[in-house]
């Protein structure tokens, strides 16, 4: 730009252009080159679970050679990465979505000629022009402007159309929506014509700039946990597996079992310390959770997303077009009753507003088609041949709007602008000053005020009838369109519309302990007085000019954006910076928004909420992890209580699973020190059966499990799904279903049952035990609380699983292939009894530990 002359009313040269096209590129957003398809699976591979799973599958193949169990686990492995690659390859539909918004061709002055050219041909410092209806094709610094005004709600989440003309350049930082000299690539011209310079093209500009915050985006909690989960369980499968191939060696040295033998054991006690079915069961959960919110109109594009819902502490939410609609509205007015009449109070001011009125069919600036929609609803029409004389368009100079329409009684000049300028016009009386007197209460509320006044002026008719603008309108014989001594018609404030979900949606999250922020381009009292509408708490209103004043040191400026109940006139960068401040606290954020403004937001965020309703963007909905279909904010909720249901369901599943384990371990373990008869208590085939078959049905179960009472008071805990609490507790429940099979095995070896009688006692009792824990997971206080039963699929899944177990140990063929026999009927009592007796000493737990029921596995 250094060797572009600005004053160059011709443009560039084709020379220059072309030199200038080679220099910066083409003006088109930045399109990075996607992995391939091997690549996104080895991605997903390489996932501390998946890494786990895969282990466990290829020893149960090569070393235990159990071909069916070792099939089941990596089939899961395969079911989870085709699943992820495909959701991945979604998510990066998300920059090429923004190609839809930019202008597929320009106007620009090439060696003193007016051309149309593709947009992606314009270089920085081009001459280029623009109308009403354009779409601006690169950031560019405005020249000359007439009544020019550009729709940048999608950066700034503005409503109302922001004026442009010709200033000094803006000092670095100046929020979007104050930079009145400048307009953005992507925006629409609403108003006016002008020319601009371009300045920035490419990945340089503003939507530019979006694009490449796009890339990347974090993990979400669940699959953070899930991570940690899986490490965990790791180093517990290696040291089960290692603790129990040295203790066996002490029998290998007293020739009482073969090496190879207790090698094998070690290696399958480490495989049953791995659930493998926890995979299988989460995704299952999730993907059948995903269809059951579609049904209610949210769309979930990233299963994980779900749990996140649940897990959410903050919601960052965009306010144009998720807590308002993104239209204006009227919300109050102020009459003249000098001036109204038998159509009613306020008839006069409607007609005002409907001859100072550019809009068209719900068509136009928002201002004029929000006074035109309100003049309808209150049924006022201009009366039939009143036509428009002369005209002055809206100026940022003069800060209204002035029409000469034809009347009964002569023409007639009315004025629409701000309530300075048009009362200044009207003759002092104390109408005006009662008008004047409403308007800083009106505007403490965070509305827009409008005056409006009439007047009759003289006219020598112009004879082709049409209107005339700005100096024409002398050459017509009107008097100035600058004439004073009007009558006021009142006062009207304008405001964005409260969706109507909006109160009952803030209301909802407060209740269920999530924090609400708004974040907004607007001014902070617009700002204030939406938040405080909608029941958001707004102190303190943090601004885009207080977070730069916080200096250059980012503790400072994160401290600020983690406090602020508002953020106003912030740009693009700053709402992905509150995302970033508010995780690095251990926040889980959820971002809501629609417009491009919110896209890197809602890709960076725990999990990004794209609002689909008309004014929905296909960036905001390609860049989010959940789209909510018919654009209400309310319908939020009902995913966040999805969530939390899900959340309580994984945090069952873990609980079931790792407790089942640990008890399997103990009981191995214990039976090597003390059973010496046995050589290994439980052989491999046991191990597999019972984790990978009879656990995936229960778990699968608790997944899909509705419990008791409303979700959204099931606050997900902090510390994880492995917390300390909840360790412990999984421990000690481990240890007491360990004590109840110990004692069952210690029966049945003094009755003098064989050794494959004693085996399948263990097995029996541990497959009882196990299937009455998955109660005690579920239950959020008790085992058996109101509402136990109406657990549907949990009922279904033990049973099945019961009598499943019941099939093999009865049927000789079946028992065989698992090493198992049938047992005397005490045997059956024995297993049966330590099944009954797990939920009764486990609620026995719960009342030794208080707390533990707040800190749920």
């Amino acid at each position: 730009m250094e060797d572009v002359d600005v004053h160059v009313s011709p443009g560039l040269s084709q020379e220059a252009a072309a030199r200038l096209l080679t220099e910066h590129g083409p003006n088109a957003l930045p399109q990075p080159q996607p992995p391939t398809l091997i690549a996104r699976a080895v991605r997903q591979l390489a996932d501390p679970l998946s890494v786990l799973l895969l282990i466990a599958g290829l020893v149960t193949l090569v070393v235990l050679r159990e071909v069916p169990e070792g099939a089941a686990i990596v089939a899961i492995l395969l079911v989870n990465v085709v699943i992820g690659v495909s959701q991945e390859t979604r998510a990066d539909q998300a920059v090429r979505a923004l190609g839809t918004l930019t202008a597929p061709m320009a106007k620009v002055r090439r060696d003193g000629v007016l051309q149309r050219i593709p947009a992606a041909e314009v270089v920085p410092g081009d001459v280029i022009e623009l109308a009403a209806g354009d779409r601006v094709p690169a950031d560019a610094r405005v020249l000359t402007a007439g009544a020019l005004a550009a729709d940048e709600a999608m950066l700034t989440g503005e409503s109302l159309s922001a004026n442009k003309h010709p200033t000094e350049p803006a000092e670095d930082g100046t929020p979007l929506g104050d930079r009145k000299g400048e307009l953005f690539s992507g925006t629409l011209i609403v108003r006016g014509s002008g020319t601009a310079l371009v300045q920035r093209t490419g990945a340089d500009t503003q939507m530019g700039r979006i694009a490449t915050a796009l890339e990347g985006g974090g993990k979400g909690p669940l699959e953070r946990e899930l991570a940690q989960a899986s490490r965990r369980i790791g180093v517990l499968a290696l040291a089960a597996g290692t603790v129990m191939v040295l203790i066996g060696l002490t029998r290998v040295s007293q020739g009482q079992a073969a090496l190879l033998d207790i090698i094998l054991a070690g290696v399958a006690l480490a495989i049953a310390a791995v659930p493998e079915s926890l995979a299988a069961a989460v995704t299952t959960a999730m993907a059948l959770g995903s269809q059951h919110m579609a049904r209610l109109g949210v769309i979930v594009r990233k299963l994980s997303a779900i749990e996140a819902l649940g897990a959410t502490t903050v919601i960052a939410t965009d306010k144009t077009g998720t807590l308002t609609t993104g239209r204006l509205a009227v919300a109050d007015q102020v009459t003249v009753p000098a001036v109204t009449d038998q159509a009613g109070p306020a008839a006069e001011l409607w007609r005002a507003a409907l001859r100072c009125n550019d809009a068209r069919d719900g068509l136009g600036d928002a201002v004029d088609v929000a006074l035109q929609t309100a003049a309808t609803a209150h049924g006022v029409r201009l009366p039939p041949g009143e036509k428009r004389l002369a005209e002055r368009p809206f100026d940022a100079e003069t800060r209204s709007m002035t029409v000469i329409t034809t009347a009964g009684g002569g023409p007639l000049l009315t004025v629409k602008g701000a309530p300075e300028v048009v009362l200044a016009r009207c003759t002092p009386g104390p109408e005006v000053d009662r008008l004047a007197a409403a308007v800083p209460e009106l505007a403490r509320r965070g509305l827009r005020v409008l005056a409006l006044a009439t007047g009759t002026v003289g006219l020598a008719a112009d004879p082709s009838g049409s209107a005339t603008t700005g100096s024409g309108a002398a050459d017509a014989g009107t008097d100035d369109l600058d004439a004073t001594g009007l009558t006021p018609a009142g006062l009207v404030a304008l405001s964005d519309e409260i969706r109507p979900s909006a109160r009952q949606a803030v209301a909802d999250c407060r209740a269920a302990g999530i924090r609400v922020v708004m974040v907004t381009g607007d001014h902070a009292d617009t700002a204030r007085a939406v938040a405080a509408d909608v029941g958001i708490e707004p102190d303190p209103v943090v601004t885009g000019t207080s977070l730069d004043g916080a200096g250059t040191d980012g503790a400072d400026r994160a401290a600020l954006l983690r406090e602020a109940g508002v953020l106003a006139r912030v740009d693009p960068a700053t709402k992905l910076d509150l995302v970033r401040a508010l995780r690095e606290h251990g926040e889980i954020v959820t971002m809501t928004g629609d417009g491009v403004n919110d896209a890197p937001a809602l890709r960076h965020a725990d999990v990004g909420v794209a609002m689909a309703g008309d004014e929905g963007t296909d960036v905001a909905r390609e860049a989010a992890a959940v789209v909510v279909t018919n654009g209400e904010l309310g319908t939020i909720v009902t995913g966040i209580r999805e969530g939390r249901r899900l959340h309580h369901n994984v945090a069952s599943m873990i609980g079931y699973l790792l407790t089942g384990n640990l008890a399997e371990i103990f009981l191995v373990l214990t039976g090597l020190l003390l059973w010496p008869d046995l050589v290994v208590p439980l052989l491999p085939v046991h191990l597999l059966w019972i984790n990978l078959v009879l656990d995936g049905i229960p778990a699968i179960a608790l997944g899909l499990d509705r419990p008791a009472g409303d979700p959204l008071a099931l606050r997900p805990r902090r510390g994880g799904l492995l917390s300390r609490p909840v360790i412990t507790r999984i421990a000690a429940r481990a240890l007491l279903i360990g004590a109840l099979v110990f004692a069952a095995v210690e029966a049945a070896r003094h009755l003098g049952w064989s050794d494959e009688q004693v085996r399948t006692q263990a097995v029996l009792a541990l497959v009882f035990a196990r299937l009455t824990l998955a109660y005690v997971t579920r239950a959020r206080h008790w085992t058996f609380e109101h509402g136990w039963w109406r657990g549907r699929a949990v009922l279904t899944a033990v049973a099945a699983t019961g009598a499943l177990q019941i099939l093999v140990t009865l049927v000789p063929a079946l028992g065989a292939l698992l090493a198992l026999t049938t047992l005397p009927p005490l045997g059956w009592a024995m297993a049966l009894a330590a099944g009954l007796a797990t939920p009764f000493l486990c609620d026995l737990l719960r009342i030794a530990r208080p707390r533990w029921p707040q800190a749920r596995a």
